[in-house]
């Protein structure tokens, strides 16, 4: 890990990882969904027996071809780009959830003065920079040769679809304004944390540009070797201040890169959203399971449909629909 050698982890367990197909989901995971989940939250635990990962590799892959052509085109620089993203973006998603998920949640070592409890003195802040965190590990390691010694890439297409992933990084970052129609601040911590990773690399690296067209603004990914290098040097401040607790940093690093932005922008970015009658999040419509029995009755099959669109789906949910 690029960071101080006091804040690695001793003695590595390795981690199980499971990627899943989810069949139904309710609660906190529907009608929109996380792509991955890494458990036990709590740090103690992790640090000391390690944490489980599972990535929800059909969730990935229906939000990848629910992303339209035009979308990628519209705020992507160049067709080059473009053309990237609509081949390798769900492979170099994927792998980024999972690096995310396996070595980013599960990675570090915090200072005993904490007592393993590092939320408790970073607050509000905690959540945010712990996403910043994975998000770092996963951009960090992509274009490692490892990827292709396990046999996760192979070595003729990963420069490509690190460079897929770390433009589509870049775009999102401006892409996502389009989620916050009212006021200037971004209040929720996954939005925080992309939109921190990419303005700091703005302000602290030569790794992304920001470009004008047409009246339209673009955020190119322009050095990918920058780029790997910013992730680094982020990543080990981001642990730090997990590590030692330390608030005023956490609090100063967001509200300077992950909080503000300039409502002109936000606008430009929803009226072009808008015009390709985009919508700003996506939901999923569960399938319908119905038993099939024998004649006395025992269940001897399940069949599956989705007879159902997202808005009667939810009525239905909630009562007010048989």
């Amino acid at each position: 890990m690029p960071w101080a050698p006091q804040y690695r982890k001793q003695g590595v367990r390795g981690i199980t990882a499971n990627a899943i197909d989810v069949v139904v989901e309710s609660g906190d995971s529907a009608p929109i969904t996380p792509v991955g989940i890494n458990l036990p939250n709590d740090q103690a635990i992790r640090e000391k027996y390690g944490s489980k990962s599972v990535s929800l590799t059909n969730v990935n892959e229906a939000y990848d071809k629910s992303t339209s052509s035009e979308f990628r085109r519209e705020f992507a620089w160049s067709v080059e780009e473009a053309d990237r993203a609509e081949k390798w973006s769900s492979i170099a998603s994927e792998l980024t959830t999972d690096l995310h998920e396996v070595i980013g949640h599960g990675s570090g070592k915090i200072a005993e003065h904490l007592k393993g409890s590092p939320q408790s003195f970073l607050k509000e802040q905690y959540s945010a920079l712990e996403e910043s965190r994975a998000d770092l590990v996963a951009l960090y390691f992509l274009p490692s040769p490892k990827m292709v010694e396990l046999g996760l890439l192979d070595a003729v297409n990963h420069a490509e679809i690190v460079l897929a992933e770390y433009e589509g990084y870049a775009r999102n970052a401006l892409v996502q304004l389009r989620r916050i129609r009212e006021g200037t601040q971004i209040e929720e911590d996954h939005m925080r944390n992309r939109q921190m990773i990419v303005q700091w690399f703005l302000a602290n690296s030569s790794a992304i540009d920001v470009r004008t067209r047409d009246g339209k603004t673009y955020y190119a990914m322009v050095d990918a070797r920058a780029f790997q290098e910013a992730a680094g040097r982020l990543l080990a401040e981001v642990q730090r201040i997990k590590a030692e607790g330390d608030y005023a940093a956490a609090k100063a690093l967001f509200d300077t890169y992950g909080v503000h932005f300039e409502a002109t922008l936000r606008d430009e970015v929803v009226a072009r959203v808008e015009h390709l009658n985009m919508p700003s999040y996506t939901g999923f419509v569960q399938p319908r399971l119905e038993p099939v029995r024998a004649a006395d009755g025992t269940v001897t099959d399940v069949t599956i449909s989705y007879p159902l669109d997202l808005t009667t789906q939810m009525l239905e949910y909630s009562g007010r629909r048989p």
